[in-house]
């Protein structure tokens, strides 16, 4: 049976295309930085958590780095850019190394618990095969040339390191510790592994031991990936495998003084891991406790607890599988775990037994803590390192514009997070009304775990109501909008940011109360007026009504209610009504839907035979009626902007207005200066009469014919946002289509869409 497809850890040679390098003590300050006093950001701290002492002062590590190693005077890490930095304790004085491949890893390349640094001639140290041991305690470097005996590198553990051999007619390996003393490199077989071993992997390591991970199953065979871990004496140069550990590839080690520890599942891909310890003396008691969704374990020791969790960062992972980043410690032998870290990505022993741990807590933010014993053993977390970033999510920029102009297109805000790995959603709220609607913002799940920050954007529409089915537009006025974002991965608390705008638009004629949609004024047959507030349904773009609302009763007193537009001088659409006795009343909008109490304008208006209005037919701005007679003649009424006298005197515009059994002031269809006419004649064609913006029209353009199967018509304003008016009919089944102006002259208009709007028989359009 052949061998599983586990994948190895590089430890042979780089490939051939590969460049190479000789690193030594010739290697120099490339980069020094002396870090001033940091403090880290506070925020509020869980009380779930245990307590977290972070110092007054602070030293400084670069966010997105790794922690690889710890000494008595500093330590090591890796930056994003995947530089070797070593960073001392006393001063904060940060010196670059090396420059790593990003395919490097970092458990002990570079060294481990120690002051040496490790520092190879391949850009993948675990391809390196001569390798400097550089004390960053006093300068002084030492070459170990791998070369000269035919070994592969594993790692160093203090000034020790650690090799092996491959016997290419057998396919096994043994495992050799060279040590420097003086200018003699001491060279010895790590005795006691089995002689069949055929891989061999340097783990971890704390003062004279080591973690050696390896396997005798031949290549031929499917062991799922399975692997004995065992601990090496450096100084006997032997490993006790009679007290080893089986783990599978994945599975993380750790040791301290007293013992050993191992976090994974028993085998590649196993879905269940648990916690496992041993004594490294005594009895070689062990202990073990079931890890419950941890995929990439991160472990530790500290005195007689063990520390465990994901390795995650701040952008890695997700809660949804029932996993979470927190990193707990647990009392070796059970107990209850305390939670000490938010999350921590790596983990490296000090050499008296303290770990040092990349990660982050609520309370002081992110960076590199000291995980040691507190009063009582339990281990507390103290932050010695910030990298000045908040644990979780932040806002890292808003571009919020504070004024939404919908008439002229959509709002389109966008926020930057810290990283893509959330849930986001916006809450826009109207401030007088209250309405709301919420938008959830995908995020690509491709990226929520790519590094650096991430934009969300919302494209609004200029609608409210529910989320799944929106159906009122946004009046104007002011408005807030909250932004929650809540990590995926359950790192840090869940981020609202909120802020401020206005919506505006122009005032339009049809537009009653205030939020730009045209609205429809019926009567019905019992003599009540309803407004039936128009939307456009972002599903599939037809227009829409919501629930007719009304207005009053009584009107069936008027024979003729006509929407005039703005006459007197209001931002809002106003309304007259002619009565039986020939009187025209004049009705105010107040911009809430409503209109105030009539006043009269006057008599004698009883000889006309049709009444129109809402286009603006001399551009001044106001809305203008027109009358045509009983003897075909029509007639201009200019809009003054006074509710106490809203029209000028008459203007006689022309005569043969008769053949005509409609006449419709439809407001600019064809991109004229002004207002514009449409007229139906008796035999079903349809005429346009385009403005000229001085109160006359050009001369009539044939639309075409079809058009007197529609019992109603009427300029119903902008319906589709894109600054040309409309024109809405009404069949004789109840069905209802819109026309939507073109700004084309010799074609005014585009073809019908059918509207979601009933008009039902009896109901008569304003």
């Amino acid at each position: 049976m052949p061998r599983s497809a586990v994948p190895r850890r590089p430890r042979t040679q780089a490939p051939a295309a590969r460049s190479r390098r000789l690193v030594t003590g010739a290697v120099a300050l490339a980069l020094a930085v002396t870090a001033g006093p940091f403090v880290a950001p506070a925020v509020a701290a869980p009380t779930a958590f245990a307590r977290t002492d972070a110092p007054a002062r602070t030293l400084k590590i670069a966010a997105g780095s790794q922690i690889v190693s710890a000494g008595r005077t500093g330590f090591l890490s890796v930056d994003a850019q995947h530089q070797v930095l070593w960073t001392r304790y006393s001063d904060g004085l940060t010196t670059k190394l090396t420059q790593d491949d990003p395919t490097s890893r970092y458990d002990t390349e570079h060294g481990t618990a120690s002051d040496v640094v490790a520092l190879g001639d391949n850009p993948v140290m675990g391809a390196s095969r001569k390798i400097t041991l550089r004390d960053m305690t006093t300068g002084s470097s030492t070459l170990v040339d791998l070369t000269t005996y035919g070994y592969h590198y594993l790692g160093t553990v203090g000034s020790r390191v650690l090799a092996y051999e491959r016997d290419k007619d057998k396919g096994t390996v043994r495992a050799h510790v060279l040590q420097v003393t003086g200018d003699k490199v001491t060279d010895r077989v790590i005795t006691g592994l089995p002689d069949r071993t055929r891989e061999v992997d340097l783990e971890s390591g704390l003062g004279d031991r080591a973690v050696l991970r390896y396997s005798t199953t031949p290549p031929d065979v499917d062991d799922r990936g399975m692997y004995d871990y065992a601990v090496a004496d450096l100084a006997a140069a032997t490993v006790d495998t009679d007290h080893g550990m089986v783990g599978g590839y994945t599975s993380r080690t750790a040791l301290s003084p007293t013992h050993l520890a191992l976090a994974g599942g028993m085998f590649m891909l196993d879905t269940e891991a648990s916690l496992r310890t041993r004594e490294l003396g005594g009895d070689h008691k062990r202990w073990s406790m079931d890890l419950n969704h941890v995929t990439g374990p991160l472990v530790g020791l500290v005195g007689n607890w063990a520390l465990y969790g994901n390795s995650w960062q701040l952008n890695e992972g997700t809660t949804y599988t029932g996993a979470d980043g927190r990193i707990r410690a647990v009392p070796i032998g059970g107990g209850t775990p305390r939670a000490l870290l938010e999350h921590a990505s790596s983990a490296t022993p000090t050499p008296d037994g303290d770990l040092l741990v990349m990660g982050g807590t609520v309370e002081n933010g992110e960076g590199l803590y000291r995980v040691s014993p507190g009063a009582d053993g339990a281990p507390v977390a103290t932050l010695m390192a910030s990298t000045g970033e908040r644990t979780g999510l932040t806002l890292v920029g808003a571009d919020a514009p504070a004024v939404a102009e919908l008439d002229k297109g959509h709002w389109r805000p966008r926020w930057q997070l810290s990283h893509g790995n959330a849930d986001v959603t916006v809450t826009l709220r109207h401030t007088a009304s209250g309405a709301t609607r919420e938008f959830a913002l995908r995020i690509d799940p491709a990226k929520w775990e790519d590094k650096g920050p991430t934009w969300v954007d919302l494209d609004w529409d200029g609608l409210l109501g529910p989320s799944y089915a929106p159906d009122r537009a946004a009046p104007n006025g002011g408005y807030t909008w909250k932004l929650t974002a809540k990590p995926r991965n359950g790192i840090g608390p869940v981020l609202d940011a909120g802020g401020t705008f206005t919506v505006t638009r122009r005032p339009a004629p049809h537009d009653y109360n205030d939020n730009g949609s045209p609205d429809l004024l019926l009567r019905n047959g019992w003599g009540d007026l309803e407004r039936t507030d128009t939307y456009r349904d972002p599903e599939d773009a037809r227009l829409k009504g919501r629930d007719a609302a009304r207005i009053g009763g009584g009107w069936d007193t008027y024979d003729q209610v006509t929407a005039v537009g703005n006459v007197a001088g209001a931002p809002h659409g106003d309304l007259v009504a002619r009565d039986k006795a020939g009187v025209l009343w004049l009705y105010l909008g107040k911009g809430d839907g409503n209109f105030d109490g009539r006043v009269r304008i006057g008599a004698g208006w009883g000889d006309y035979t049709q009444l129109t209005g809402g286009g603006d037919i001399d551009g001044d701005g106001r809305g203008d009626l027109l009358a045509r007679d009983s003897a075909g003649v029509l007639w201009l009424y200019k809009g003054t902007g006074s509710w106490k006298a809203p029209f000028a005197p008459r203007v006689k515009i022309g005569g043969g207005w008769n053949v005509y059994d409609r006449i419709i002031s439809v407001g600019d269809v064809a991109g004229g200066p002004a207002g514009d006419v449409v007229a139906r004649d008796k035999n079903g064609v349809l005429w346009s009469y385009l403005g000229k913006g001085d109160g006359n029209f050009d001369g009539r353009v044939k639309i075409g014919g079809g058009w007197g199967g529609y019992t109603q018509m009427i300029g119903i304003g902008d319906a589709n946002s894109d600054g040309k008016a409309d024109l809405l009919v009404t069949s004789s089944d109840g069905d209802s289509y819109v026309y939507h102006g073109t700004g084309d002259g010799q074609a005014p208009f585009a073809p019908r869409e059918q509207t979601g709007i009933s008009v039902h028989p009896g109901q008569t359009l304003s």
